[in-house]
């Protein structure tokens, strides 16, 4: 197992791995609020050498998608950048998302035919973007799923409005909202993902550990705790 790495002293996350089993061509990892982009380069010494790549792409602010919670997928590389997912075949091509709440889900199979980063908001997952993204690839083994920090159904209240987006869609998402009395929901976008998965045969799901950006605030931006602007980086790609 990839084992996950403070690179800070204290409680402060800088940057991670992510805790999964996959093969040993896949690397990937997640920033936080805590990663500092304007001191020079970061620190890299307590991470495996192979990890240099994702560090360059980070410190050099490598070019994302253009996130606007569709449930566009595309392949890399690519002059397109109008997406919400992107995934790869090739060598030391990054894809990479943003988040600060919304979930972020990295892809790849058993045998690491391929890597795919998904960004996946309320409306992303309503609309299929995990769907989406997944039925594109031709995935020669098992699919391995992370899915890394985003907001909990604790601190996730939506309208009614946001229910019968997702009941109209999936029928059986209703098992993610936990009603309020005052006629609004919990929504748990955890279970929506599982749900989804499970129902598109995946069987490895691999979960962050207090992976709640709402509560962690040492450790993750969250948009409705703070309307911040600041996101987080999760990035994956294959190495030889």
């Amino acid at each position: 197992m990839k084992a996950q790495f403070l690179l800070n002293a204290m409680d402060s996350t800088n940057i991670f791995e992510p805790e999964w089993v996959v093969p040993k061509n896949i690397f990937a990892l997640q920033t936080t609020r805590n990663t500092n982009f304007t001191k020079g380069p970061l620190q890299k010494n307590k991470t495996k050498l192979s990890t240099n790549f994702g560090f360059e792409f980070i410190n050099k602010r490598g070019k994302g998608l253009n996130q606007s919670h569709s449930n566009i997928s595309i392949e890399l590389p690519s002059d397109k950048c109008d997406a919400d997912a992107s995934y790869t075949k090739q060598n030391n091509v990054v894809c990479s998302i943003r988040t600060a709440d919304c979930m972020p889900l990295l892809v790849t199979d058993e045998r690491g035919s391929f890597v795919a980063a998904i960004h996946a908001g309320w409306r992303g997952l309503a609309s299929g973007i995990i769907e989406n993204t997944l039925k594109k690839i031709n995935a020669k083994g098992k699919f391995i799923v992370w899915i890394g920090p985003h907001i909990s159904h604790e601190f996730f209240e939506v309208g009614a409005e946001v229910r019968s987006i997702f009941l109209g869609n999936d029928p059986a998402s209703a098992e993610a909202f936990t009603n309020e009395a005052n006629g609004k929901y919990f929504l748990s976008m955890l279970k929506v993902a599982q749900l989804k998965l499970l129902s598109l045969g995946v069987q490895k799901i691999y979960i962050t550990k207090n992976f709640c950006t709402y509560k962690n605030a040492n450790n993750y931006y969250s948009y409705r705790r703070e309307a911040s602007k600041e996101r987080m980086t999760t990035l994956i790609w294959i190495e030889e």
